[in-house]
């Protein structure tokens, strides 16, 4: 961002292409699971406050072009009410960078069942609450993320001794208090704040139903009810299915074409599909561009709802190197390019990086990789370069 960036010297480097090889067997990757909290409190890490060092190095740069004014369509990035909140040194960066740069914001884990569920027919939506001020602020779209999840269930639902039909209107009552609570939130001209939801999130296991809670006491038809439920409490926010490895399992994603296929052919309702992207640095290759056309090809929105780039998953590095970074830069401008230039624009609906500073990614593993688009200090490193440049529909093959 250029209000914390600092001119630099750097050396410019040929950027490395991705290994070839099967997208099907390659290296797999899950969602972040809500049992972490990568973000944690930034008042326990040491903040950069020497602005008048230049830092030199082959993986930073001196950006010039903010990445919303890049693209047409919205540009997110995770934020929690308690970041939004705090006067750090960090979070005063952050938010900076967020206003400059972004222009939708997704909640990591405040608008998850787990955090807002406490208790039967009792909700906290205050977490919510404040990062929707925010946004209204500051002109921000928000995503909802996520309704009904797997690994975010509050501890007296799991244990809920109820019947089977007394569990599902519980969450069926929770879906619909959320959806028509958020969707109250106006900006000045009386537009939603909240402008769509990932309504279920990560269903699948591979190409199978996977079981969960939810499965077991409601049914393997709990997400067309989910979706139904959050129809009904707001007709006009859009609803998307989420799920990772869309991208290189191709398997997986036949299943949710199908699911998405049968959603439209019954009637239930559903706008988009959420396309999470947490790619390596040489995985998905020649897949990344089917999966984004598969998924366009549905005819409903897509959104890269997760994006960042692991560059050690074999852990056989102990510090990044030049030509990781410089295929890290690689498959992050792929990852931009193939979204601009394959969805149609009506069906852009955004895309969204999943953290700030490598050391807030819940994939920072204690220092063994960088997966992200700002380094510690908050420069920015050369994969925000290789996004700009793909969102600029510069091919990078």
């Amino acid at each position: 961002m250029k209000t914390v960036k600092i001119v630099m010297l750097m050396i410019l480097l040929v950027v490395a292409g991705c290994s070839s090889g099967s997208d099907d067997t390659g290296p797999q990757v899950g969602g972040p699971s809500d049992d972490i909290d990568p973000g944690g409190s930034d008042d326990d890490n040491p903040d950069n406050d020497d602005d008048d060092v230049p830092v030199v190095g082959p993986f930073v740069y001196d950006a010039t072009e903010d990445l919303k004014n890049v693209a047409s369509f919205p540009i997110g990035n995770i934020v929690s009410a308690s970041k939004l909140a705090s006067t750090s040194t960090a979070n005063t960066t952050f938010k900076q960078i967020l206003n400059t740069e972004y222009n939708s914001i997704t909640a990591e884990n405040d608008m998850k069942m787990a955090n807002m569920f406490t208790g039967p027919d009792t909700y906290d939506f205050s977490d919510g609450d404040a990062i929707v001020a925010y946004a209204k602020e500051n002109g921000h779209r928000v995503h909802g993320h996520a309704l009904i999840w797997h690994q975010s269930i509050p501890n007296w639902l799991n244990n809920f001794t109820g019947t089977d039909e007394e569990f599902e209107a519980q969450v069926e009552g929770y879906v619909k208090a959320t959806v028509a609570h958020f969707a109250e939130a106006e900006d000045d001209d009386g537009n939603p704040i909240v402008a769509s939801w990932d309504v279920v999130n990560e269903y699948f296991d591979g190409s199978s139903v996977r079981s969960s809670l939810f499965t077991q006491r409601i049914g393997n038809d709990f997400h067309e009810k989910a979706f139904q439920w959050a129809r009904e409490a707001d007709p006009d926010v859009k609803l998307f299915y989420n799920d990772y490895n869309i991208a290189g399992q191709v398997d997986k994603r036949n299943a949710i074409i199908s699911m998405v296929n049968n959603f439209i052919t019954n009637s239930i309702p559903i706008d988009g599909i959420g396309m999470q992207m947490h790619l390596n640095h040489d995985w998905p290759s020649s897949d990344l561009p089917l999966s984004i056309q598969a998924i366009s090809d549905t005819g409903l929105l897509v959104h890269i709802s997760e994006l960042d780039v692991k560059v050690n998953y074999g852990d056989d590095i102990t510090e990044l190197t030049e030509e990781r970074a410089a295929a890290q830069e690689f498959q992050y401008q792929r990852a931009g390019y193939y979204y601009t230039s394959i969805v149609p624009l009506a069906q852009q609906f955004g895309l969204t990086l999943w953290g700030f500073r490598d050391q807030d990614s819940w994939l920072y593993d204690g220092g063994s990789d960088w997966p992200l688009l700002y380094d510690n200090d908050f420069n920015t490193k050369i994969s925000h370069r290789g996004l700009v440049a793909g969102l600029n529909e510069e091919n990078p093959e």
